[in-house]
């Protein structure tokens, strides 16, 4: 058994506690703004229409380059971080 190093600890559990907070955060904002749609104001459920609308039009092939290169980019990061733990 090696010797625990108390710098590596701490980067396991920030990266830890930072992915659950912000996990926790964006599962909360997505269960406000679900029930936002569902009730009757009319401002908020026109502008969530509106939202969904746009989302849907979006047209993928102007974005082909740029998820391109953030799955290029996502590639080397992963294989970084491989080639840093083996």
């Amino acid at each position: 058994m090696g010797q625990l190093d108390l710098f590596e600890f701490y980067r396991y559990m920030l990266a830890v506690l930072v992915t659950t907070y912000g996990t926790i955060k964006l599962l909360t904002f997505v269960w406000r703004w679900s029930g936002v749609s569902g009730q009757a104001r009319v401002g908020s459920a026109t502008l969530y229409r509106y939202l969904l609308v746009l989302l849907l039009r979006a047209r993928f092939r102007r974005f082909t380059y740029e998820l391109t290169v953030i799955g290029g980019l996502v590639t080397v990061l992963v294989l970084l971080v491989r080639w840093h733990w083996h």
